[in-house]
């Protein structure tokens, strides 16, 4: 019989999602899964020891982009290539939607994860020790998402980032930055510096399986230049803030390098640009 992990993040997402545990149970059993079930706890950094000698045939986390973050830097590190599957239940489920995983109907998400294979997903190991499935950023975004209150995004979901945003973005200062990309320095004074992997843009035509990294900055006229690369750097004067999927930390340099296929992801095949 084979096994799933089941990671779930019980404060996640909104309470109109309060039957998914059962749902989750009842399709395992359908399909004549056994399961291990792990409840997150309200901690910096979950421990996952407790895990490492089992062998799973699936991973399912129920979460937010945060939680898929920390499970996916758990698997990284420990260099499984175990297909993992998504049910978003965050604020923003902003992997979900680059994905085209689907994210209002969690019971087809998860049928979806049972029955198909995984596919490779290109991840970023930041500062040698976080690691990111979307972006890094550095300015405005973690100034937002700062400023966007848990209630707020528990009852409004990404309408409440959208909300400030619209009450803050223009009145936001730059910030000089030294940008290194392969090793090619540029300057530039910025309101954001993103770091891309995956976006829900289709416009923007980022792979997220190419390994390369996409970066994208926005000046203080609100001009946007694009680059990619491989490793790239993020340097500033003073210690400052910098998300990764979500996650504030803060640092004065920012390192990012490409890990190419570092992880499988159970997503529709329409998705991720060839």
């Amino acid at each position: 019989m084979p096994h799933a992990l089941v990671i779930y993040n019980p404060v996640s997402g909104s309470k109109k999602w309060k039957d998914v545990p059962l749902m989750i149970r009842q399709t395992l059993k359908k399909h004549n899964f056994d399961h291990t079930w792990f409840e997150t706890q309200p901690v910096k950094r979950q421990d996952f020891s407790t895990l490492k000698s089992r062998k799973f045939d699936s991973i399912i986390v129920v979460g937010g982009d945060g939680t898929v973050a920390e499970v996916a830097s758990w698997m990284v590190q420990s260099k499984a290539k175990t297909p993992l599957v998504i049910l978003a239940q965050g604020s923003a489920n902003v992997l979900a939607h680059s994905l085209g995983i689907p994210f209002l109907n969690l019971k087809k998400a998860l049928e979806e994860g049972l029955t198909q294979p995984g596919k490779p997903l290109d991840a970023m190991i930041v500062n040698r020790k976080h690691v990111a499935l979307i972006a890094v950023g550095r300015g405005y975004d973690t100034f937002l998402m700062k400023n966007t209150l848990r209630a707020e995004k528990r009852k409004w979901g990404a309408l409440a980032y959208l909300w400030t945003f619209l009450k803050t973005f223009l009145f936001y200062r730059s910030q000089p930055y030294k940008l290194t990309i392969d090793g090619e320095r540029l300057y530039t004074v910025a309101k954001q510096i993103l770091v891309l992997n995956v976006t829900p843009a289709p416009e923007m035509l980022i792979s997220g399986k190419d390994g390369l990294l996409n970066i994208v900055t926005v000046s203080r006229f609100h001009r946007i230049k694009t680059w990619k690369g491989k490793q790239i750097s993020i340097k500033t004067k003073k210690e400052l803030t910098f998300d990764c999927d979500g996650e504030v930390f803060k640092s004065k340099t920012v390192n990012i390098e490409v890990l190419p296929a570092a992880i499988h992801v159970v997503h529709p095949d329409s998705f991720l640009r060839k």
